[in-house]
């Protein structure tokens, strides 16, 4: 599952050094990216479902073949766990939720987080700083969701709680995240594609 606010509504805490057409532009190339990788490690997008509250956000989904669940209001946990049952219902067993704002994430990525949990019943990518949680995968059958302020530790804690054996996974695609305008000068500082995205806006 891949959460996002929506194309003008996500990444609000980088107004202060992106405007608001700028900011659209990047949750845009987000959103693509984010649908390019799971498409590129899954095959296609059958199995990918994108949650929003957001219209053009479900559409460009929509367009690239996923499936989509819109958050009418219950908050990205509330829409995770209502999506995830959706999910049960459709027959599948795990769910990967990532968060569609992860300009470096790679297939290569997400394979990593398929292959612990051939061992493991909950694995966690944090963020750079192991507070955020930037990938999760969980057991549909026990899955719970504590996105959030400190949600490494909280969904760790959830895992254990379940008696669930956890694996970490620190793969260098998903470390980095655009949370801060920090992170976006860091990203345009190493990548040039960040500035040509938005010179291009």
């Amino acid at each position: 599952m891949l959460p996002h606010r929506g194309v003008t509504q996500g990444k609000s805490r980088l107004s202060a050094v992106l405007d608001q057409a700028q900011r659209a532009t990047l949750n845009r190339w987000l959103i693509e990216h984010t649908l390019r990788v799971v498409i590129e490690a899954l095959g296609d997008a059958q199995q990918c479902v994108l949650v929003s509250p957001c219209t053009q956000t479900l559409a460009l989904a929509r367009a690239r073949g996923a499936r989509v669940f819109c958050d009418q209001g219950a908050g990205l946990n509330g829409a995770l766990g209502a999506a995830t049952h959706e999910a049960a219902s459709l027959g599948s067993q795990q769910v990967l939720v990532v968060p569609c704002d992860l300009p470096l994430l790679d297939a290569a990525a997400l394979h990593a987080m398929m292959g612990l949990s051939t061992t493991h019943n909950t694995v966690i990518a944090p963020d750079a700083h192991e507070r955020g949680t930037n990938a999760l995968l969980l057991r549909i059958a026990t899955a719970s969701f504590a996105f959030g302020d400190d949600s490494f530790s909280q969904h760790s804690a959830q895992a254990h709680t379940r008696g669930d054996t956890v694996a970490v996974c620190r793969h260098p695609s998903l470390t980095f995240d655009l949370d801060t305008p920090g992170d976006f000068y860091a990203w345009r500082r190493d990548h040039a594609q960040a500035g040509a995205l938005l010179s291009a806006s």
